[in-house]
């Protein structure tokens, strides 16, 4: 039987039912990940319970979820005064400490594992900073967990926080270039916008003039204009040609479908966006970008 009101995305697009268990498996992750993270230094400041609020309210997948509305009627109380008392510092500590224990996740999967990263990056800059014991248990974090060490951008964080970690001294500028580097990699910073939604469109290349003249360009994701097959005619008419399955050495361009941005990261165009990332840092030039990008372009 079809679902007469079917979830939309933020697009007006139904999610499928896999899609939406999919969507809440990752969204679960993600809440552990931002937990983590906002806790890791054993403090909690307003400003990280203002973003928590606003991240968890964002969040369409964990509206009925029963941890959410318990840490929304905590956090509410919390934030009445914009003060946190000691009892409630402590209470709302173990309340956070409580979800991330108990909640069930199939912890084999590095999916499960990257989404869990991209909410930890979430969750230590969410007071706009990140402090030496948010450095030391990022650091720690990843050396548990190398399964993912390979898969972007974790070799370009654990480059940096080696480099950071290398003398035994953390400096002030070195934690603003941490900060700078995570708020690139997540797209978003919430002290600037307010926004504590995914933002990924810091991770799209700024590209001048995009030329098509014997230029390759691969098409992923889900487009919003026309489908993939007519925007491939497009580019060949203009004189492109076209990469049809993952990104090659002779791949000048990936084009990311509007409809599939926001979630790039672990379905198949997100591998490909990953495979062209890995290839950018080997030194090739290859660019990515988004589907508005390359529409502004003809």
């Amino acid at each position: 039987m079809r679902d007469e009101n079917p979830l939309l995305d933020k697009d007006g697009q139904p999610y499928s039912r896999v899609n939406f268990k999919h969507n809440k498996q990752k969204a679960l992750c993600s809440l552990k990940g931002v937990l983590t993270g906002v806790i890791c230094d054993q403090k909690l400041k307003p400003s990280e319970l203002l973003y928590l609020e606003s991240w968890l309210n964002d969040n369409e997948f964990l509206q009925d979820d029963a941890d959410t509305a318990d840490l929304l009627d905590a956090i509410g109380d919390v934030l009445n005064d914009g003060m946190i008392t000691d009892e409630e510092h402590e209470d709302i500590f173990c309340l956070l400490e409580d979800v991330i224990a108990y909640k069930t996740l199939d912890d084999s999967k590095c999916k499960d594992h990257m989404n869990v990263l991209i909410g930890i990056l979430k969750g230590i800059t969410a007071d706009a900073d990140i402090n030496d014991a948010e450095v030391l248990f990022f650091k720690k974090w990843l050396s548990e967990n190398l399964d993912i060490a390979n898969i972007w951008p974790v070799p370009k964080l654990t480059e940096k926080l080696d480099q950071i970690l290398l003398d035994g001294v953390i400096t002030s500028e070195e934690r603003k270039d941490l900060y700078q580097l995570v708020t690139m990699l997540i797209g978003n910073d919430f002290s600037e916008t307010g926004d504590a939604a995914d933002s990924p469109t810091q991770s799209f290349d700024s590209v001048l003039n995009i030329s098509h003249k014997d230029k390759c360009f691969c098409f992923t994701g889900k487009f919003k204009q026309l489908k993939r097959v007519q925007l491939e005619d497009k580019a060949k008419s203009l004189g492109a040609v076209i990469a049809k399955k993952i990104p090659t050495l002779s791949t000048d361009y990936v084009v990311v479908g509007s409809l599939s941005s926001r979630d790039w990261l672990y379905s198949s165009h997100g591998l490909k966006i990953q495979h062209a990332k890995k290839m950018q840092e080997s030194g090739h030039h290859i660019s990515i970008i988004s589907e508005d990008q390359w529409l502004a372009s003809l």
